[in-house]
């Protein structure tokens, strides 16, 4: 779900100004992921076993990815260095989106306001 940005008391002027620190924002990474990095706590079918007693075994870090309806791709994390560069691929992805939402909000924000939402300049 988006953030709702509160756009409806700045004036025209303070929302391009916005839309241009936005736009000078929005790189894309190269390590930019989309996904999800999920850490997971399991239990074994042993009888015997610790987790059987509120002790899991774990963490385990996975990645998972929606690709298309009904299609998950997910992947164990073995290694710390992987495990980072999901944590830092799919943060990049998150705030990636997040600017693109605001810059969205602002530009609907103009148009409600009758105001073109490309500049012109001369």
């Amino acid at each position: 779900m988006a953030k709702v940005y509160s756009l409806r008391r700045k004036s025209v002027l303070a929302l391009r100004q916005r839309k241009r620190t936005l736009l000078r924002s929005l790189q894309v990474k190269p390590d930019f992921l989309r996904g999800s990095f999920v850490e997971r706590y399991g239990t074994c079918g042993k009888l015997n076993c610790a987790c059987r007693r509120g002790q899991k075994h774990g963490p385990f870090y996975y990645l998972t990815q929606c690709l298309a309806v009904g299609h998950v791709q997910k992947f164990l994390l073995k290694d710390g260095k992987r495990r980072e560069q999901a944590k830092e691929g799919t943060a990049h992805y998150k705030q990636f989106c997040e600017l693109l939402e605001e810059l969205s909000q602002v530009n609907a924000e103009l148009l409600r306001r009758n105001q073109p939402i490309t500049e012109t300049r001369l």
